[in-house]
């Protein structure tokens, strides 16, 4: 089956940086750099400021410079949970990911409620083998703070993975709430949504799989194989008018979307539209010329599956 989410973003916030609009210097990150340096000139063996050189420094794109920054800090004073929390991100976000996790193991250790350590390491370990345990810290974090988008993201795309599409579309929701612009956040939910969609189809329970697929529907109305299976589950509860909608709908996505256009032909036979039926068999026969006949065309089945290999 197709994954329809990216991988699990490193979403989180570096700890404590001083950020413009949140009490920090109201300056540019390489004035904030400047003046950082010239603090730290005249008071060396000052960690706090080391890191805040570190934060300014990733600001500037300048990373490397950054983890020097953050070592010196760890240098001068090992329990310094801020700064193994954000040589952890510097980290993760190069690839370094065994190291990183040793840095976010290391802040959570000194200080348990450390929270963008935890969505860092969650987020690690999602990306690998330890989803279980990964999806322990992300809870963790949306526990302490609901309003944390990146956990709550990566917690969706965690969840989405483990074919858990319920719990996914739960955090989704509750993201698209907080921030409705927030990047890739309706896609992902139209997707959950048209998993959880088919899973209900594949079960032959058309009726609850409606809901699900309008929903997909309407976070991603460009999207034909979202129609197309809306429309199989209005034929499977006999509801010809919607499915020939959803077709039509698919068809004006994707004109050459030969399943939604066999299908349509179905349903205009099955409406007693025979000239409108033999058009649309006609352009089938075009698309798929190995098809011998219209009768094997008719007969052609069409598992669900197909929407997502």
């Amino acid at each position: 089956m197709i994954r329809w989410f990216s991988p699990l973003v490193v979403s989180v916030v570096f700890c404590a940086i001083d950020t413009e609009g949140k009490g920090g210097y109201n300056v540019w990150s390489k004035e904030k750099i400047r003046y950082l340096n010239s603090r730290i000139i005249s008071d060396p063996y000052n960690p706090q400021l080391h890191l805040l050189l570190a934060n300014a420094l990733i600001e500037d794109d300048r990373k490397h410079e950054a983890k020097q920054s953050l070592r010196m800090a760890l240098d001068l004073d090992s329990t310094f949970a801020e700064a193994y929390c954000n040589l952890g991100v510097v980290l993760h976000s190069q690839g370094y990911l065994d190291e990183a996790r040793f840095n976010y193991e290391k802040a959570i250790s000194l200080d348990s409620l450390i929270i963008e350590a935890r969505a860092g390491l969650g987020t690690l370990l999602c990306r690998g083998k330890d989803q279980v345990q990964g999806l322990e810290y992300l809870e963790k974090v949306i526990e302490l703070d609901p309003e944390h988008l990146g956990a709550r993201y990566n917690v969706a795309v965690a969840y989405h993975k483990l074919e858990d599409y319920k719990r996914s579309v739960k955090h989704l929701e509750a993201l698209v709430s907080f921030d409705p612009e927030y990047p890739g956040a309706r896609a992902s939910l139209a997707r959950s949504y048209y998993s959880l969609g088919l899973v209900r189809l594949q079960a032959e329970q058309s009726d609850l799989a409606i809901p699900l697929l309008k929903k997909a529907n309407f976070y991603e109305a460009d999207n034909s194989n979202m129609q197309f299976a809306l429309g199989l589950a209005y034929v499977a509860i006999e509801n010809l008018s919607e499915a020939e909608a959803a077709f039509l709908f698919a068809l004006e996505i994707e004109p050459d979307y030969i399943p939604a256009l066999h299908n349509l032909g179905t349903v205009y036979e099955l409406l007693g539209r025979q000239a409108d039926a033999d058009v649309i068999y006609l352009r089938v026969r075009d698309l798929a010329p190995h098809m011998a006949t219209i009768e094997a065309i008719k007969g052609t089945n069409y598992d669900v599956k197909y929407l997502v290999e």
